[in-house]
């Protein structure tokens, strides 16, 4: 079997990474949708997956492979029943997620498969790509296209989306709001190294705070309130002009406030692809990690803050401490140069 995405009428993706992994396998569902309309795409992910992913257009169904508190032989049974529509001629499996138990799950499954050469288990699939490092993750994960007939240079096209929501909060905001502009800071990661100091965000945002009328919204999630809570009290001399929502806000939220935002100034973690999701300008401080490792902002009008250093990259992820003691990589890149970077995307909008 050797097949052509023109002649697929089911297309599975597997993806059940991180959340901005997630995001970014949007940029190859919106590919398809746009070049053959009327193939129906199913999307294997987590639980928080198909949150972030609710009412995608390019999304036929969201199937939630979810093993928590059962047996992986009932969480692959679950996914089974949920694609029951779906015949082994003219149905194409695409594992994004490179682990050991998506490979088993596509095994499981049956249908023919296309992953990566660097997948655990990558044997097991009928087709193998390699995961190009050079290239965007976006980029990487529209490779597992190429297999089915489709041109490399046509599968670079496409960016990541979200469908907007419309929330209590995410209204709540934009009426208290209306008319003084917007920036989002998301001063949290899960890993310590691609965290820029506290002590940094908060002369970088007052800076911000005092060259603009905008209203700045502290975000992230409940594991990263203690860094929201810090920046919130070292700004509170501005009063309602900062608000600090990290913690406070559904996924749904999330899409209701990305699309208000005038600016993201991010960490390098999900809030980015989130931004370029809703082409919302970005500037994203990188430390640990670098963009060209694959995961750099898309958004149309977006600048890195980093500082050149040997050591850099540390690691994939980078580390929870700096491998050599001095962290010079975040704690160098002072805050002036961050607000003055800043106030670059946000001329464009004032103007």
């Amino acid at each position: 079997m050797n097949p052509k995405l023109e002649t697929v009428q089911n297309l599975i993706w597997i993806q059940t990474s991180f959340l901005g992994d997630i995001i970014l396998q949007t940029a190859a569902l919106n590919y398809v949708r746009e070049q053959h309309p009327s193939i129906r795409q199913y999307l294997i992910t987590t639980p928080l997956g198909a949150k972030a992913l609710g009412g995608h257009p390019a999304l036929h169904k969201i199937v939630v492979f979810d093993k928590r508190g059962r047996s992986m032989r009932k969480a692959v049974q679950s996914v089974k029943s949920d694609l029951k529509d779906c015949g082994r001629e003219g149905t194409v499996l695409l594992q994004a997620h490179r682990s050991v138990r998506s490979s088993l799950l596509a095994v499981a499954l049956g249908f023919f498969t296309v992953t990566y050469e660097e997948s655990q288990l990558s044997f097991l699939a009928d087709r193998r790509v390699p995961r190009v490092a050079v290239l965007h993750e976006t980029q990487r994960i529209s490779l597992l296209l190429e297999p089915l007939g489709v041109p490399r240079e046509q599968l670079f096209t496409s960016r990541p989306s979200l469908a907007s929501a419309s929330t209590a909060l995410s209204t709540d905001i934009g009426s208290r709001t209306s008319g003084q502009g917007l920036v989002g800071i998301a001063p949290g990661s899960v890993w310590g190294t691609k965290r820029w100091p506290v002590a940094h965000f908060i002369p970088m945002a007052r800076i911000l705070l005092d060259r603009t009328d905008h209203t700045l919204l502290i975000l992230g999630s409940q594991d990263e309130q203690a860094a929201a809570a810090e920046m919130e009290q070292g700004l509170q001399d501005y009063g309602a002009r900062v608000i600090n929502l990290a913690g406070e806000t559904s996924l749904d939220d999330l899409r209701g406030l990305y699309p208000q935002l005038d600016l993201l100034v991010s960490n390098d973690s999900s809030p980015l692809h989130y931004a370029s999701a809703f082409q919302v300008p970005t500037l994203a401080i990188f430390g640990a990690t670098v963009p060209a490792l694959g995961f750099g902002p898309l958004a149309p009008h977006r600048l890195v803050a980093e500082v050149e250093l040997e050591c850099r990259p540390c690691s994939d992820h980078g580390p929870q401490v700096c491998p050599l003691g001095h962290f010079k990589c975040m704690k160098t890149l002072l805050p002036e140069r961050v607000a003055a970077m800043a106030l670059d995307l946000l001329a464009p909008r004032s103007a």
